[in-house]
């Protein structure tokens, strides 16, 4: 009796197993009829005819398939979680490479050099440039599908938000509308800035994702004006999960969680090119107090009620205490700059905060005896006079 029932109870691993191995085959083989294929579709259409708008469809489906498969092919097998991602990637992109080693050595051989080997050179290019996109689309889909492409990372309790809102509310009340001259050039900058640096995320998305392949964006849960939750939009610069054991907590100089890239990123404020999107969303603007954890206000608040004051305007892209102080100030610390800031708060002081955390950030921070401050007579708060704030 006893015998009947361990044996009945291994069945169903056992079949579990042999799915396991059914679907590998499959997948192994999927692998290798793409390849074929793929082979002969490049051998006999892209080599001797000019590429039209379908046939570069098809080649980045087609490396993007294969990118797929052979992810999923690297499944329960030695190889490491990050190298799947990043071995089908490789394998993906330098397909063609095999492939025109192959029309090369016809060319050579070919009496016809001109016109066969023109179009064979221009082919060769445009398949080769495809075929890194298709196999990145592929990347980031099979990342999708196993991740996400963003971490929303320690999403506050609703509890949580609704104090810090209800807390703002006793100390500012109701903050006013923000002046129509700043949300004209804050939504006017940002749809620039996004069209224009379109290649800077494509670049910085491919950097991430190749170097720790994951989640390629990082939900920050901040505070804007009034005291509500936001997602704050940022480029992923740590190892996913690399809050699970700390909590919400900031990062360190020479913090080990950061990845390579990630350095790189932090330093230019090249993370930060994602919250263009909150400040069309109305959440941020290019200038102001920069915006702080849900979590971290909350505590802020316990020992310091008039924190909320610096909430008053929406939170910013840049802001006064990062331009005139540092990234390590104190609560309070930042709370006195963030009174300086509305209190003289105009476009034409905007402007001028922009320009100089552009010379922070690609100019000032690269220099070696560069030691965090700015010299005081860029500091001047020029003939602004003091708005008046209920």
């Amino acid at each position: 009796m006893s015998g009947n029932q361990t044996g009945s109870a291994k069945r169903p691993a056992q079949k579990t197993h042999n799915q396991r191995i059914i679907k590998k085959i499959g997948l192994w083989l999927l692998t290798g009829l793409l390849m074929v294929f793929g082979s002969l579709f490049l051998l006999n259409v892209t080599a001797t005819r000019p590429l039209y708008a379908g046939v570069l469809v098809l080649l980045l489906v087609f490396h993007a398939t294969l990118t797929i498969a052979i992810v999923y092919s690297f499944s329960d097998t030695v190889v490491s979680y990050v190298w799947r991602y990043r071995l089908a990637f490789l394998i993906s992109a330098c397909f063609p490479i095999i492939n025109w080693s192959v029309v090369g050595f016809v060319i050579f051989f070919s009496q016809d050099h001109n016109l066969f080997g023109t179009i064979t050179l221009l082919n060769m290019g445009i398949s080769l440039v495809l075929a890194i996109i298709g196999a990145f689309l592929g990347g980031l889909t099979a990342t999708a599908i196993d991740e996400g492409l963003w971490e929303n990372n320690s999403p506050p309790p609703e509890q949580i938000q609704k104090e810090v809102r209800e807390k703002h509310h006793e100390v500012i009340g109701n903050p006013g509308p923000e002046p129509i001259s700043k949300r004209l050039f804050d939504y006017i900058s940002a749809l620039f800035g996004i069209l224009l640096s379109m290649p800077i995320w494509s670049l910085i998305t491919f950097l991430v994702w190749f170097e720790d392949p994951g989640p390629i964006l990082f939900i920050k849960n901040s505070v804007t004006k009034g005291g509500k939750n936001f997602h704050q939009f940022k480029f992923r610069t740590m190892v996913p999960g690399a809050e699970v054991e700390t909590g919400p907590v900031q990062a360190k100089r020479g913090d080990a969680r950061v990845l390579l890239s990630g350095r790189f990123l932090r330093k230019t404020a090249l993370d930060e090119l994602p919250q263009l999107i909150n400040i069309l969303r109305s959440e941020m603007s290019f200038v102001g107090p920069r915006p702080q954890r849900t979590v971290l206000v909350r505590d802020y608040l316990e020992v310091l009620p008039e924190y909320a004051e610096r909430h008053r305007v929406l939170p910013g892209l840049a802001g006064l205490a990062q331009v005139d102080g540092d990234y390590y100030l104190t609560p309070r610390q930042k709370l006195r700059f963030d009174r300086l800031y509305i209190r003289y708060r105009s476009l034409g002081f905007d402007l001028k905060l922009i320009m100089l955390a552009f010379l922070i950030t690609f100019w000032y921070r690269w220099q070696d005896d560069w030691n965090g401050r700015l010299p005081r007579s860029l500091m001047r708060f020029g003939t602004n006079k003091p708005r008046n704030e209920t």
